[in-house]
């Protein structure tokens, strides 16, 4: 599966990277933006949200662009995330992945975006940006 070509749409929000103590009750606030996911552990709670979203008690990071990985792919498909990664960790770009039911979605540094593009392009993926196709060039 590692050999297909796939789909990945730019989604809006520049997102933030949050954890946050396991007890801690979510804000309402913070489920607010296209993309959202939340992941809690006896340790911690980690949520990925828009960054204008983050609560005063959250340690964060900042600046992070998500790529969608359109699907729907069944649980059990193997290879979708490597075949994205691979190329990214190739050209050693720091990400940071969520899944769902569905998809994975890919998480990039701001200032990588148009690099990230570029070296997904080259891999045979195309990006899109508001439905509009932009492989194998940088969306402007």
């Amino acid at each position: 599966m590692t050999n297909k070509r796939l789909i990945l749409t730019l989604q809006p929000d520049v997102l933030a990277i949050c954890r946050l103590d396991p007890a801690t009750p979510l804000s309402s606030d913070m489920l607010n933006g296209n993309f959202v996911a939340i992941t809690k552990t006896d340790e911690e709670l980690s949520i990925i949200c828009p960054q204008t979203n983050i609560t005063d008690e959250a340690i964060y990071t900042r600046g992070w662009r998500c790529l969608r990985i359109e699907g729907p792919f069944a649980p059990d498909t193997t290879g979708i995330l490597a075949a994205v990664l691979s190329p990214l960790a190739n050209a050693n770009l720091s990400v940071f992945t969520a899944t769902t039911y569905d998809t994975g979605h890919v998480l990039v540094r701001e200032q990588d975006l148009n690099q990230a593009i570029q070296i997904l392009a080259q891999a045979g993926h195309t990006v899109r940006s508001e439905n509009k196709a932009t492989a194998p060039h940088a969306i402007q």
